[in-house]
C-alpha cells in the first residue's frame, strides 16, 4: 500500500489523533521487534488504517498504555501492545506488501528504479520468507493475484481488470483469520478500498508512466477532455461503495477515526491527486 489512506488531521479531535498516532507508533515498534530496524522506514498510514479496521470489528481490544517513541525516547506516545494479534499481523502484512511492491517495480519500472529494487531484493526476500511462515496460506493468495496482475499488464488490460488483483489482495488480507459480524461486508469493504488505492495511484502516476512507457490503464484516456472528471467519478464511486459496506459493519471502537479517514482523508487525497498533479507519500505522524 502506498500511503494514500490517511486521516485528515484538521478535522480530528485531539484524543482521536493520539489514538491514531498510538497505533502507528505501535506498528513501528512491532516491525522493529519482528523484522529489525530497517523495515520501520516502510511503514505508512495505510497499515495504520488496516490495523484499526481489524481491531474495530472485534469484541475485545487490548487497550492502550503510555509509552515512549523508539526513535526519540523523550517523546511520549500511546502503545496498544506489539503482541496484539492484529498489530503483529499488520506488521507481517507490511513485509508481504513491501516484497510484492518491489517485484512489481522490477517488472514495470525504468532502469534506475529497477536496478535499486534488485539491489534490495535479497534482503526483502529474506524478510518475506519469515513473514510467510507467520501468515500461512495468505502468501499463496497474494502470489496468485500478483501473477494475475502481471498477466493483465502484459495484455494491456483496462482499469477494471487492472484494479481487481490489488482489490482482491486487500480484501483477503483484511478478513484473514478474523471472526466478526458481517464478514462478507468486511471483505467487500476491503475490496473497494483496495480498488480505490489502485485507481488513485494510477491517476497520480499517469503522467510519469506516459513519459517512461510504464503500464497504466488510464493512459488510453489521458488525452480526453473530461479525463479529470472521469478519474474523480471513478474514485468517488469506488470509495462510496466502500462506505456503504463500512456502514453494514458492527464497529466496536475507532469509528470517529475511521469515518474521518473515509470521508475527510479520502477527499483531501483525491483533491490533491486530481488538482495538484500528485500528492506526497506522507508516512509519518
Amino acid at each position: 500500500m502506498l500511503g494514500y489512506i490517511r486521516a485528515h488531521k484538521p478535522e480530528m479531535k485531539f484524543k482521536d489523533y493520539e489514538l491514531y498516532k498510538g497505533v502507528y507508533c505501535t506498528l513501528c515498534k512491532a516491525l522493529g521487534k519482528r523484522y529489525g530496524f530497517i523495515p520501520r522506514f516502510i511503514l505508512s498510514y495505510d497499515f495504520t488504517f488496516f490495523a484499526m479496521v481489524r481491531m474495530a470489528v472485534r469484541n475485545q481490544c487490548p487497550g492502550f498504555k503510555q509509552s515512549h517513541c523508539s526513535f526519540n525516547p523523550a517523546k511520549k506516545c500511546l502503545d496498544c501492545n506489539c503482541d496484539n494479534e492484529d498489530i503483529a499481523y499488520t506488521a507481517d502484512v507490511t513485509i508481504l506488501m513491501m516484497y510484492h511492491k518491489l517485484c512489481d517495480n522490477i517488472q514495470d519500472s525504468g532502469f534506475f528504479k529497477r536496478f535499486l529494487c534488485k539491489l534490495i531484493m535479497p534482503y526483502a526476500k529474506h524478510l518475506y520468507k519469515k513473514a510467510c511462515k507467520r501468515t500461512g496460506d495468505i502468501c499463496k493468495v497474494l502470489e496468485a493475484q500478483m501473477a494475475r496482475q502481471q498477466e493483465i499488464e502484459k495484455r494491456n488490460g483496462n482499469l477494471d481488470e487492472a484494479a481487481d488483483p490489488s482489490a482482491v489482495m486487500l480484501s483477503e488480507l483484511l478478513v484473514h483469520n478474523i471472526e466478526c459480524e458481517e464478514k462478507e461486508s468486511l471483505r467487500k469493504f476491503g475490496y473497494m478500498v483496495g480498488r480505490w488505492v489502485y485507481i488513485t495511484d494510477a491517476v497520480n502516476d499517469c503522467e510519469e508512466d506516459i513519459k517512461d512507457g510504464s503500464f497504466n490503464p488510464l493512459k488510453k484516456r489521458a488525452d480526453d477532455e473530461n479525463f479529470t472528471e472521469y478519474c474523480e467519478e471513478m474514485m468517488n464511486l469506488t470509495i462510496g461503495e466502500a462506505i456503504i459496506s463500512y456502514k453494514r459493519l458492527k464497529i466496536f471502537r475507532f469509528d470517529d477515526i475511521l469515518t474521518n479517514i473515509l470521508y475527510d482523508g479520502v477527499y483531501s487525497v483525491t483533491q490533491k491527486v486530481l488538482k495538484k498533479g500528485g500528492t506526497e507519500n506522507e508516512k509519518s505522524v
